[in-house]
């Protein structure tokens, strides 16, 4: 009688185990594939959307890598075509690592110190995602931090005005808990720069776009590229705040390649109109290993960096504590040629679904670029 129960269950391992590998292989080549598109169609929705994920997608390919490692000591009832796949699945994963490591170090900047006697940038991005901006995490972040300068997006200002008349605050809270004493505001709101330094508006750009057909009353598809110039006291910088739309929908992409579009222009007209340093930050609303960011990045001279040399994530969904699984790096910055890249770092969950990115900056000397 026990050998007729125990017969069953010697059947059963081996069989579980050779699904499991088998899975292994073909989930490893199926991520592989997925991740390969981002690099393969990149002015294909679907395929361009994929560049969120690289980070999931080689670390779901290294684990099916292994699992099917260990399926090569097993027998297995289609054991050449399951040394093809695992083949295929190995080729694949090299392929993606190699391409993603070229693409993160395509424009990076190093990191660099600090010359003597010059004075260290701070910059911070956040996307509010609509939080009052006198909200106790938020000014706390901003007490201990003390930038130099704030870009906010989806500021949402009006009513962050009206929240801080019937408190009976100052608007914009300029000067107290760590926000700098000068504000600009976009055309539309969405777009707020604080700085310390004296702000001279450049132009406030509204880049129109389609709405999707379900798209919510709250979202809105026109984008605005806010810039600004900023007297630093030894010379001026050019900031440009961006916010993309998210490509979460074939028209949105759209919305977001022609925003792209316009912010190329922008960047290409102020480094003509002066050769003062530029710096461009916000929700970009791009993966770094998208080829668009890319490409705007190169044909502008531009360069970005990494909080210890790798992107990470900047906006999480549902929880803060899955943030490395349930999240991509989409708030990014860019410098031009001259910018010295000091610190890159994010900050803590302050309530919004976008952590901060904290950037250090040096400018060059007037008259060197």
């Amino acid at each position: 009688m026990l050998s007729f129960v125990t017969r069953p269950l010697r059947q059963f391992f081996p069989t579980f185990a050779s699904l499991v590998c088998w899975c292994g292989s073909l989930g490893a080549l199926t991520f592989c594939i997925l991740g390969l598109s981002a690099f393969a169609a990149p002015d294909y929705w679907f395929a361009d959307n994929m560049s969120f994920f690289l980070r999931q997608f080689l670390v779901a390919g290294l684990l099916g890598c292994l699992a099917g490692t260990l399926g090569l000591l097993m027998w297995h009832r289609l054991r050449l075509i399951y040394r093809t796949v695992w083949i295929l699945a190995v080729v694949s994963f090299l392929s993606l690592v190699g391409l993603t490591a070229a693409r993160t170090l395509e424009n990076t900047a190093r990191i660099e110190t600090p010359a003597t006697g010059e004075k260290v940038i701070k910059v911070i991005s956040i996307n509010t995602e609509r939080m009052f901006l006198g909200d106790k995490r938020l000014t706390a972040f901003m007490e201990r931090q003390q930038p130099d300068i704030l870009v906010i997006q989806e500021a949402l200002w009006w009513l962050q005005e009206r929240r801080w008349e019937r408190l009976e605050h100052p608007i914009g809270g300029l000067g107290e808990n760590g926000y700098p004493d000068h504000v600009e505001v976009g055309a539309s709101g969405s777009l707020v720069i604080y700085s310390n330094f004296p702000i001279r508006l450049e132009n406030s750009t509204i880049v129109l776009g389609e709405l999707h057909d379900t798209a919510s009353v709250i979202h809105d598809p026109d984008r605005e590229l806010l810039q600004v110039s900023l007297d630093t006291g030894a010379r001026d910088l050019k900031l440009l705040a961006v916010h993309p739309d998210s490509p979460r929908s074939l028209v949105r992409w759209q919305n977001k390649r022609r925003y792209f579009d316009e912010a190329d222009n922008v960047i290409q007209e102020l480094q003509q109109s002066s050769d003062d340093p530029l710096v461009v930050i916000g929700d970009w609303n791009s993966a770094p290993w998208s080829a668009r960011f890319q490409q705007t990045l190169s044909q502008n001279g531009l360069k970005t960096a990494y909080p210890g040399g790798w992107p990470r994530t900047t906006r999480f969904f549902f929880d803060y504590r899955l943030h490395w699984i349930l999240g991509s790096p989409v708030d990014q910055f860019a410098v031009s040629e001259g910018v010295k890249v000091l610190n890159v770092s994010t900050g803590p969950d302050i309530g919004s679904d976008h952590l901060p990115l904290i950037v250090e900056l040096e400018l060059p000397s007037p008259g060197n670029n």
